[in-house]
């Protein structure tokens, strides 16, 4: 669906959410002494459809931007969607063929002898922060036709692209998973912490994704910046390497970035590696709380200029 599309069924959607006409069941004419409370329920009936019209508009939008984004990803190739399968299967078995059959690195510390899992465990939240905060960065200014539309709500064009991001890990999670299953490895009891997990990256990758985007409209290097600190931040957190490899001096560190709490409960269930600690967990939540917060702050400071920079 176009750009131009999708503004015109967003705006009839708009328009008829605007209206906030009742149903008709309500709006019958009331019987002789029951005027007074049947305009009750009307105005009751009136008030949950604006609700529903304000949430529905902002799901619908939201949907059809995000299929919109994954239909342009596989337009015209002859597998299509199935890419999305394809590629996580050919990332593990060139990482098993690496590091378990070539170079068979020893694990310090890990419940799993197959360096393979450990890593594709480590790689699967961080590919899609990676994906959900990178592209984020210029989604308005790649969107400025819709964002300079009057009412548009322009944080959904970054919401679109994090749950984007997500779908696709969930794609490989969901695929890897099986294998480890069928491996013994997997712990299922240790699902609530993949639960914990995956909200953990999404808020962070969601209020990180809001700031960099309102940013990037009034700061042209700031995607050229972001990437020097993703590249930075790979590195600080431990998904290339145990954090029993680390020396206790650095571990203080290592622990201070939340996404080492995330990757550890991914792990946690994945290769029923060892659940993060209370505080550590803890510490995710202020995490999230401050970096949503900040980001939503941010944007919707910034939102009102957009236009004008575009």
């Amino acid at each position: 669906m176009g750009r131009e599309g999708l503004w015109c069924r967003w705006r009839r959607v708009h328009r008829g959410a605007r209206t906030g006409r009742a149903p008709r069941s309500d709006r019958r004419s009331p019987a002789r002494g029951g005027r007074a409370a049947d305009r009750g329920a009307a105005h009751r009936a009136r008030a949950r459809v604006l609700g529903r019209g304000t949430v529905s508009r902002f799901g619908f939008l939201l949907r059809e931007l995000l299929l919109r984004d994954l239909r342009a990803r596989y337009t015209g190739s002859a597998f299509g969607f199935l890419w999305a399968f394809l590629h996580p299967i050919w990332q593990l078995a060139l990482y098993s063929l690496v590091f378990s059959v070539i170079l068979r690195i020893p694990l310090v510390g890990e419940r799993t002898e197959s360096f393979a899992a450990f890593l594709f465990a480590g790689l699967l939240p961080w590919l899609a922060f990676q994906e959900g905060v990178s592209r984020s960065a210029t989604v308005i200014l790649d969107n400025g036709n819709l964002v300079k539309k009057l009412r548009f709500p322009s944080q959904v064009l970054v919401l679109s692209v994090v749950l984007s991001a997500l779908v696709h890990a969930a794609i490989a999670l969901a695929l890897f998973a099986v294998l480890q299953a069928l491996r013994g490895e997997i712990a299922p009891a240790g699902v609530h912490w993949l639960l914990v997990g995956v909200a953990g990256q999404l808020g962070l990758t969601t209020g990180l994704a809001l700031l960099v985007a309102a940013l990037q409209v009034y700061l042209r290097d700031v995607v050229q910046a972001l990437g020097l600190v993703l590249s930075a931040l790979f590195y600080v957190t431990p998904i290339v390497y145990p954090v029993g490899m680390v020396p206790e001096s650095l571990r203080a560190w290592l622990a201070v970035n939340p996404l080492t709490t995330v990757v550890a409960l991914y792990r946690s269930f994945l290769i029923s590696g060892q659940p993060p600690s209370s505080g550590a967990l803890i510490g995710l939540a202020v995490a999230v709380a401050v970096t949503l917060a900040a980001g939503y702050a941010t944007f919707r400071a910034l939102a009102a200029g957009f236009s004008d920079e575009l």
